[in-house]
């Protein structure tokens, strides 16, 4: 087996392509700047030496930064909340709403949602990312995630049919489970993903600090 590294991306769509020693990967590289492209099987197995470049960057692995690339922008990609941690934060967040009364979870929702959180997210250290700036979600997007088309769609779906609302939330569990990157549908429409986040590598407001 030959040894893994950063090499000129066979299929041309990028400046480079992670060979792991055997077939190339989904890891991509360009200015620096790693991201994730599929790959087909024919395409894993192109040879190595095409098509001719300039020497790969100094050694790097994914889902760490390479030389030159933005500094503290992990990938999110390599912190993905694990399936268990999302259903659990799902289920944690109904007990919170009652601890609080109600208006005490939605002050706190609020408030946490600046950071790309909910309150059973930040209990659990998980955060979600927007995958083209690899930035926690401000406000904005998390309204119209956790609001807008996770619970708003649901009023006049049941209005056009009742129970079709849980058919909306059912489909988006559904796609969870079956999802590589862990995303719901409402990730899928938004381009975010939900990553554990022990360290606070997403949270501005402590890097700032």
């Amino acid at each position: 087996m030959s040894v893994s590294s950063w090499d000129p991306d066979p299929t041309g769509r990028h400046q480079y392509r992670w060979w792991d020693g055997e077939e190339w990967t989904d890891q991509v590289a360009d200015d620096g700047i790693q991201s994730v492209d599929p790959i087909t099987s024919s395409e894993a197995n192109l040879p190595r030496n095409a098509p001719p470049s300039p020497p790969p960057p100094p050694g790097s692995v994914p889902g760490v930064p390479m030389p030159g690339s933005r500094s503290g922008t992990p990938d999110p990609l390599s912190m993905l909340a694990s399936k268990g941690r999302r259903f659990g934060a799902y289920l944690l967040e109904i007990p919170l709403a009652l601890v609080t009364l109600g208006i005490g979870y939605l002050i706190w929702m609020l408030i946490v949602w600046a950071r790309g959180q909910t309150p059973a997210k930040q209990l659990l250290k998980m955060r979600v990312v927007r995958l083209e700036e690899r930035r926690a979600a401000h406000w904005g997007w998390m309204a119209l995630r956790n609001f807008v088309l996770s619970t708003l769609i649901a009023i006049p779906l049941e209005l056009i049919f009742p129970g079709l609302s849980i058919l909306w939330l059912l489909a988006n569990a559904i796609a969870l489970l079956v999802s590589n990157r862990n995303q719901a549908l409402w990730d899928m429409m938004l381009k975010t993903v939900v990553v554990h986040d022990p360290d606070y590598l997403f949270d501005r407001s402590r890097r700032q600090s």
